[in-house]
């Protein structure tokens, strides 16, 4: 029998190290039964794409102190002095890490929260990463440029996005918009043609408005979605600002990491970090990233 190579040696451990992981965690997931509310999270996910529910149903007990502060400082900090602590990008601006570390902890915590992690990791079916968390801010204008383009997210194959509305969010104030699961699976040929995001005149053209779908709701409200496999995007803002907070998840090997890494910058905060995340959730915030 021939010897193997030092690249086969290595493809083959790699490849059983795998299989490793994926038997524990699937015998994890056989000996524990889903609660219901997984259950028809996962199911949502897997059929329509999105889950719409709410941060008070997601950590009890603790989603109103959360609220309230994140809602105050946002109304503090809405001013010529505190510009330098949020970052511009087309279409929003974002609290710079370091100030969200320091001002709000909690809004990074909450994609640490144990019963998130469970869901999280029963959708993937994989050991997780967390890509972090985003303030950001979306003001009123008429720009359909950066993340109100439609598009799919590249950063893995399942990509486990939570969005939280910070203010009331209804018709006019950039509403999360998607093409439901099953629908999106039918124009991904015509949306790829066209270039990856596209604008609402183009998407027009390849399915009609009236299938989309927008998700409206009060200060509290949660979206979780599969953004790597539902057509998405931040509608226009037409009359009222919009404040979210934003946590990504996908797994422990995205297919691109680099672009997974992009969302927080973790290295450049990593002593506040260090002092925040509990010692045994510190591989799925520092671990995957190489």
């Amino acid at each position: 029998m021939p010897m193997q190579s030092l690249k086969e040696k290595v493809r083959t451990k790699w490849m059983l190290s795998t299989q490793t992981v994926r038997a524990r965690m699937n015998d994890f997931l056989t000996r524990t039964p889903p609660t219901d509310f997984e259950s028809e999270v996962i199911h949502d996910l897997e059929t329509e794409g999105v889950h719409v529910t709410s941060l008070d149903k997601l950590i009890p007990g603790r989603a109103e102190q959360v609220l309230n502060k994140a809602s105050r400082y946002i109304r503090e900090h809405q001013n010529p002095e505190s510009a330098a602590f949020w970052k511009s990008s087309v279409a929003s601006k974002d609290l710079i890490p370091q100030k969200l570390l320091e001002e709000l902890p909690e809004l990074f915590l909450l994609g640490l929260e144990d019963k998130l992690l469970s869901l999280v990791q029963r959708y993937i079916r994989l050991p997780i990463a967390y890509h972090g968390a985003v303030l950001r801010h979306s003001a009123v204008n008429g720009d359909n440029v950066g993340t109100r383009l439609w598009h799919l997210d590249a950063e893995d194959f399942h990509v486990f996005r939570m969005l939280i509305y910070l203010n009331d969010v209804h018709p006019g104030g950039g509403p999360f918009e998607y093409i439901p699961r099953r629908v999106g699976d039918t124009i991904r040929r015509p949306v790829s043609v066209a270039g990856g995001m596209i604008n609402n005149e183009q998407m027009g053209t390849i399915l009609p408005e009236d299938k989309w779908k927008q998700c409206t709701g009060p200060m509290g409200t949660v979206i979780l979605c599969d953004a790597a496999q539902v057509y998405h995007h931040e509608s226009r803002q037409k009359e009222r600002e919009r404040f979210v907070i934003m946590s990504g998840y996908s797994s422990h090997r995205p297919r691109n990491r680099t672009l997974s890494m992009a969302h927080f910058p973790v290295e450049e905060v990593a002593t506040q970090l260090s002092k925040l995340v509990p010692a045994e959730k510190r591989r799925i915030v520092f671990g995957w990233r190489g």
